[in-house]
């Protein structure tokens, strides 16, 4: 974007667009006091919260977030969902790493460290090393512009460059109200094949691009909804040069897109040859107010406007 184009953002795009994200939430006051509810939910994660499950940093799971100072609250009680429902004997098969998005201070690093330290930190300059090491700029140009231009492309890149074995990402703004039996099902049985993956379902179709345009540079259909907030994979299977590819042939043809990140990785999910899909009944993306209430299913991920009742309601049930 030209200076000038970021000015003309800065001064109406911007306000414009922070007021109709005002409106969806019911207006400015119930806005702040969603706003309100989250500043609890951030105090209680880093002062109150207690994760006592005994990981293992050799685990042969890895569960991996991406995760920053806006979001550490949401990632702390994503995980603490997760690992109160796995029994005493299954937790030492489990590892979980924290990537931070380049905006998790010293300050804060520390206190994680000191409250969790069974959980591995990732720093941004650490990851940004590997990013040099395995998708330098001259060869992999589209890939690196992504990450700088999407903070969701990190999401695909960071936890799965440089790795091995079989991946997990969560996104933070999930919450498990009981065992995910599905997918630990599915993860304790995955065998030495490497062709199998695990994903959720999203409530409707979210790549940035109409099926149209995909079909003309992915001709295989992609068959599920699928939600990048929850996915299994093995990382030795992806395509380094397939992404810039179609990052490239994307960008070119109808331009960048922020769900870009979502598509391809339904694009890596589906061509492992073996997808599990959880069902959509338990694995809730955008769940109404009324499933909200009543707990309804096995996951709850709160995009767009669930936000205001995972704030106000969800994460307090947690606890």
């Amino acid at each position: 974007m030209s200076a000038l184009g970021k000015l003309v953002y800065k001064l109406y795009y911007g306000p414009r667009n922070k007021r109709a994200f005002i409106k969806k939430f019911g207006g400015s006051r119930n806005y702040s006091q969603m706003l309100k509810a989250e500043q609890a939910m951030k105090s209680y994660a880093l002062n109150d919260l207690k994760i006592d499950a005994e990981l293992s940093s050799s685990g042969k799971f890895k569960i991996n977030f991406l995760t920053g100072d806006r979001f550490i609250h949401q990632t702390l009680f994503c995980t603490y969902s997760f690992l109160k429902y796995l029994e005493e004997h299954e937790t030492a098969d489990f590892s979980v790493n924290y990537y931070d998005d380049g905006t998790l201070g010293t300050s804060l690093i520390t206190v994680l460290k000191k409250r969790f330290p069974q959980i591995r930190i990732i720093t941004s300059g650490e990851t940004e090393r590997v990013l040099t090491e395995h998708l330098p700029k001259p060869k992999y140009p589209y890939l690196n512009k992504n990450v700088e231009m999407f903070p969701l492309f990190k999401k695909l890149i960071y936890p799965n460059l440089g790795s091995g074995g079989l991946l997990t990402f969560f996104d933070s703004d999930m919450l498990f109200l009981d065992r995910p039996a599905e997918f630990l099902d599915w993860l304790f049985g995955v065998d030495t094949s490497t062709d199998k993956a695990f994903c959720i379902q999203d409530v409707q179709r979210s790549y940035g691009y109409t099926d149209a345009e995909i079909l003309r540079l992915w001709p295989k259909a992609i068959r599920h909804d699928i939600n990048s907030g929850m996915y299994t994979l093995h990382s030795n299977n992806i395509d380094w040069g397939l992404i810039e590819e179609l990052a490239k042939q994307f960008e070119k043809n109808y331009g960048p897109h922020y769900y870009m990140e979502q598509l391809i990785t339904a694009i890596l999910l589906e061509r492992s040859g073996n997808l599990f899909a959880a069902p959509r009944s338990k694995y809730i993306v955008f769940p109404t107010y009324e499933q909200i209430q009543h707990q309804t299913g096995t996951l709850h991920h709160y995009v767009n406007e669930s936000k205001e009742f995972y704030f106000k309601e969800g994460w307090k049930r947690q606890i």
